[in-house]
């Protein structure tokens, strides 16, 4: 209370408007928020297959023999026998991988490989790694 006897302050009708735009724009942000949550998960996914895919082409000629990676429907991949999950965000279904032409890459000592393209989809869309058969590099085109 001020010294002249009136009250500063807000009213409740005030804050209620406040409220109510607050939460209109969560409503509105929130969907946006969880899109990018989900985009960002796939390019991660992607990321990791690339990883994995150059990691099979080092190995192959590192060790002088052959190294396949195969993807997995159920959302992980198989390299070298071994098989690696693929994480999942919050209340959504990890990534899935498919592979054209046989369904696996193998990767050959001498650097090169069998060449293929790995998709990586998910929700929020897909993503396309071309493995060259020639140099065995593994390069995302979109």
């Amino acid at each position: 209370m001020r010294r002249d006897g009136s009250a500063t302050g807000y009213t409740v009708i005030e804050l209620a408007v406040v409220l109510a735009i607050l939460g209109l724009a969560l409503t509105m942000a929130v969907p946006l928020f969880a899109r990018h949550l989900t985009g960002a998960a796939l390019d991660a996914a992607s990321g990791q297959i690339r990883g994995a895919l150059r990691g099979a082409r080092s190995t192959a000629i590192a060790e002088d023999r052959a190294v396949v990676f195969q993807g997995d429907s159920g959302g992980g991949y198989w390299l070298d026998r071994q098989h690696f999950a693929l994480p999942a965000v919050s209340g959504s279904a990890p990534a899935q991988i498919a592979i054209g032409d046989g369904g696996r890459i193998t990767f050959y000592p001498s650097g090169g490989s069998s060449g293929g393209r790995v998709l990586v989809t998910n929700r929020a869309g897909d993503r396309v790694i071309a493995v060259d058969a020639l140099s065995g590099r593994a390069d995302a085109i979109r």
